[in-house]
């Protein structure tokens, strides 16, 4: 099976299977009838959508624009929230995928799904800076950049957190620090099976916090410097199916693809519990993957994995006070 039929199947699998049977998450719903009328969406289609369904998304908020990436060839899209057209920007190839992406400066970090590859581009020159390979058997979901320059990667397949530093970026290659997640988080080896997704930082980077996508269990991971690691699974509702986070004015937003929605949840006590506060929908989201703020607007990119109708979108949607 080539990269793009697996990255489109195994995604399929959860997006169209596992999330069919969650719950929605409780909380204040937003964006439906009654009350005083939303604003509505703004839909940026990515043109042409020939390049296998859109997974990842991040904004760049020294030039104002967003990236999203395509699963199936690798190809970067480019888009600026006054265009409709998000176009191509860095051409793909048979082999490559871009999932998880983050810009930090001037950089596109972007993980590779199947591939095993983290990649690093020069956004001003489009050039690959750095490249890191983590070999077979994985799939690098998700990552963040750490105000201290950081990488860490999410792996939805083997029980690693990958972690690349700061003086490997900028030396353009390494090995990838592989740091194990178990036995406090417990992976579900069955083929297709999505693990650990979303991830974000917060405290000064000393904090991660990752969604685990077949369960939906949050986790808080304390890393250390000297390679140490402490896991601690957070106290809250599971939220089934939960692929992308965002950390926005104090909340942590969980993307799940269905129901198509972003779950807004309250951290409390250091990150140990968690509580929704609010729902949000909207009727141009088709099976989200995952979100990033842009200015006044969550860009919330539509997988589809369930139709995969093309054209691909990305929904803005305003962000009503981070609701």
């Amino acid at each position: 099976m080539t990269i793009r039929k697996a990255v489109s199947a195994a995604l399929a699998v959860v997006l169209a299977g596992a999330f069919a049977s969650a719950a929605v998450a409780k909380g204040k719903p937003v964006g439906t009838p009654g009350g005083k009328a939303a604003k509505a969406a703004t839909v940026f289609t990515l043109t042409p959508s020939t390049h296998g369904n859109p997974e990842g998304v991040a904004w760049d908020p020294a030039t104002r624009s967003f990236f999203v990436g395509a699963t199936g060839d690798g190809t970067i899209y480019r888009g600026t929230t006054d265009n409709p057209t998000v176009g191509e920007f860095i051409t793909g190839a048979a082999g490559k995928s871009a999932v998880g992406m983050k810009v930090s400066h001037g950089k596109l970090y972007v993980a590779g799904g199947g591939a095993g590859a983290i990649t690093v581009y020069d956004i001003a020159t489009k050039a690959v800076v750095a490249s890191f390979s983590t070999g077979a058997g994985g799939f690098l979901n998700d990552l963040v950049v750490t105000g201290h320059g950081d990488v860490y990667v999410t792996d939805s397949f083997r029980s690693t957190l990958w972690h690349v530093t700061r003086a490997q970026v900028k030396a353009g290659s390494g090995a990838p620090e592989a740091i194990s997640v178990a036995p406090e988080i417990t992976y579900d080896t069955t083929p297709n099976t999505f693990n650990l997704n979303g991830i974000v930082a917060r405290d000064n980077a000393k904090r991660l916090i990752v969604v685990q996508t077949n369960t939906g269990k949050l986790f808080r991971i304390d890393v250390r410097r000297n390679g140490g690691r402490r896991i601690t699974q957070i106290t809250a509702d599971p939220l089934v199916g939960g692929d992308g986070l965002l950390l926005s004015n104090g909340r942590l937003v969980v993307v799940r693809g269905n129901p198509a929605s972003l779950t807004f949840l309250k951290l409390k006590r250091n990150a140990t519990r968690a509580k929704v506060e609010a729902v949000r929908t909207d009727p141009t989201l088709k099976g989200p993957s995952t979100v990033a703020r842009a200015r006044n607007l969550f860009l919330v990119v539509n997988a589809d994995f369930a139709t995969s109708t093309q054209p691909f979108t990305v929904s803005g949607l305003p962000r009503k006070g981070d609701h």
